[in-house]
């Protein structure tokens, strides 16, 4: 067909169609006999081709290269799609200020300022699209650097391994230099350096004898020199290859992954009972009052007892015991003032308690008390004539709230060493009834008729010159995780275990705690978080195994693909670290998604998650480290040769 015909099928010029002859991207036959051009149907695709590369913008080098076949049209396109994003960006960024300065008012412009927004803006996206346009240029690289072939037979010596890489660069159509020979050459082919190393395989695909493969990896560009610093270039090598191994080996990798979030998990609910077993023993003082009576030495009585004044000052004394609740017995007779002139008849015994807080009754509380108007607890202790009554009593002697009784007083003395009782007369004494209690049947110690205050008591024992002696005691422990302090304390003060069985007295000497509920569940506590924890060396010890065996297992057909790694010019570090990276990236993964599994589940805070998650990483890391030191020393020659 003619240069017409073509202009209409392809919606080209003449000239356009003359200018890619001229370029070299066309060239059509001659007629027999005439210069006319005869166009093929083959003529009209390329120019269409070329049409539509050049209306995405591609230079005509690029095309050529397609053209020719050098270059696929799928990585010309790759290329041009990466080059157009980057002037999409750029474009992007000049619209945004087109539109500033569209608003600016006035005719002067911030012109410095324009230009550091503009150079800001230039790479549009910032470190990010930089580090992937350089990341995708490196992974093309990698993909068109790397070839391979097998050769036609047997590649036993230096000589042999230079004929068969001359052989294929010659089926190329490339210039061929040998740089330097040995088990592993370099060789010129083309304007690339390229290193080769040859494996051999077992079978061939689809032939039975064994071959040798070739494999050749380009070491140097001329494409793109310098555009990326060397180590720059390095790190995206290596993402690029740990991606690749980790896609490759998806079922390892998932493996990996998924042992490594059970193990963090179950890990995690491990340390989660550890730390819930530390925080029960550290609330269980909390949890638990421990208090403690002076009783008699056989554990008979708590109440009516001589407590001397001794054991009282170190009890007060000690800053280990709290809530001290101190009682002292004086027996009476009263006379009401009235039928006292009258000379009518005395009252029975008269029980009186000279207390300092309400728990020295048994069960009383704020409200089992009526007060006289204008007196409350704290001022009937700090009185020094009111007095409470039962309601019993008011109910048998007919006296009232406000009166004034007067009592004939006795105190109890220790007769025969505490054995028996003899009582004592005091100085009568008169007191203001300010109110009264509710009594309560069976209430330990009975229920006094007259209540004092205990200061009231003490200084009637004074005015009478006596030694004082308190009948009742009890006490709460302030601090119980300091209980054996206190029981040291008490053993000081001459305290005493109670020792059933043993004579009956009326001497208070020994001291009855109740802190046997509290050491049970102290040390059975305790118990748990010992045995949980002589247990975590081992489970560290075995998720230390398991970075070492895991690694090991999937790496153990794989020694051959590190080999020819090494052959081609990796270094033992950096292909370790690959190889180590690729192993443990999974496992990361795994070991967070499993931490947060557990955090979810309430096993431990995000604090602990991240703790679990830290502590399985550094201890599996070593394992995998030591599996990864022991995976790298073979012999490359005997793996490529599969004498190994």
């Amino acid at each position: 067909m003619n240069t017409k015909q073509v202009e209409e099928l392809t919606g080209m010029s003449r000239q356009n169609i003359r200018y890619y002859e001229r370029q070299g991207l066309l060239e059509p036959a001659r007629e027999d006999g005439n210069a006319y051009r005869d166009y093929s149907g083959e003529d009209v695709r390329r120019l269409k081709l070329i049409k539509m590369l050049r209306m995405l913008d591609m230079p005509l080098k690029e095309i050529e290269d397609v053209i020719n076949g050098t270059v696929s049209i799928q990585e010309a396109a790759g290329r041009q799609r990466e080059e157009l994003e980057q002037r999409q960006r750029q474009l992007q960024a000049a619209i945004s200020v087109c539109g500033s300065l569209q608003k600016e008012k006035g005719g002067k412009v911030d012109v410095d300022g324009y230009l550091d927004k503009m150079e800001k803006m230039s790479g549009a996206g910032g470190g990010f699209a930089r580090f992937m346009d350089d990341y995708k240029q490196v992974v093309l690289e990698e993909r068109e650097g790397m070839f391979s072939f097998y050769a036609d037979g047997p590649v036993n010596t230096s000589a042999m391994f230079e004929r068969e890489l001359k052989r294929y660069a010659s089926e190329q159509g490339a210039r061929f230099r040998m740089i330097k020979k040995g088990r592993y050459p370099q060789f010129l082919m083309g304007t690339d350096t390229y290193t080769a190393v040859r494996v051999m395989e077992k079978k061939r695909k689809n032939e039975g004898g064994p071959s040798v493969k070739i494999i050749c990896e380009r070491k140097n560009s001329e494409e793109s020199p310098g555009k990326i610093p060397e180590r720059r270039r390095r790190a995206m090598k290596g993402i690029h290859i740990v991606a690749v191994n980790i896609r490759r080996h998806r079922r390892k990798s998932i493996l990996n992954l998924v042992l490594s979030l059970l193990s963090v998990t179950v890990l995690a609910f491990y340390l989660g009972n550890i730390g819930s077993t530390r925080r029960m023993i550290a609330e269980l003082p909390e949890e638990f009052t421990i208090t403690g009576e002076i009783w008699n030495m056989c554990g008979e009585l708590n109440h009516g007892l001589f407590i001397s004044h001794q054991v009282l000052e170190d009890l007060y004394a000690s800053p280990l015991i709290s809530e001290i609740a101190e009682s002292a017995e004086l027996m009476g007779k009263t006379e009401n003032s009235v039928s006292v002139e009258e000379g009518e008849g005395v009252q029975d015994d008269v029980t009186l308690v000279g207390v300092n807080r309400m728990k020295c009754i048994e069960g009383m509380t704020k409200e089992d008390i009526v007060w006289e108007s204008g007196m409350d607890w704290e001022k009937f202790q700090e009185s020094s004539d009111a007095c409470l009554v039962s309601e019993s009593f008011v109910r048998e002697s007919g006296i009232a709230v406000g009166e004034d009784l007067r009592f004939n007083l006795e105190r109890y003395s220790q007769g025969l060493a505490g054995v028996t009782l003899t009582r004592e007369e005091l100085t009568p004494e008169v007191f203001h009834i300010a109110g009264t209690y509710k009594e309560i049947q069976g209430r330990d110690g009975g229920n006094p008729d007259v209540l004092l205050p205990l200061d009231v008591v003490k200084s009637i024992y004074e005015r009478n010159d006596k030694v004082y002696f308190a009948s009742a005691l009890s006490f709460r422990v302030a601090d119980p995780m300091r209980l054996d302090e206190v029981k040291r304390e008490l053993e000081n003060a001459g305290m005493k275990e109670i020792i059933y069985g043993s004579p009956n007295s009326y001497v208070g000497i020994s001291v009855k705690l109740t802190d046997s509920v509290f050491i049970r569940s102290m040390e059975s506590a305790d118990r748990s978080r010992v045995l949980l924890e002589s247990f975590l060396p081992f489970i560290f010890l075995i998720v230390a195994a398991a970075g070492y065996i895991i690694p090991s297992l999937l790496f153990q057909d794989r020694r051959e693909e590190y080999a020819v790694m090494r052959a081609l010019g990796t270094g033992r570090y950096f292909g370790g670290s690959l190889f180590f990276a690729e192993h443990i990236l999974p496992a990361l993964v795994g070991a967070l998604a499993g931490a947060v599994l557990a955090a979810a589940a309430g096993a431990v805070d995000f604090g602990g998650m991240l703790l679990v998650w830290g502590t399985y990483m550094a201890v599996y890391m070593l394992g995998a480290a030591a599996a990864m030191w022991k995976f790298g020393r073979f012999s490359i020659a005997a793996v490529l040769a599969h004498r190994d």
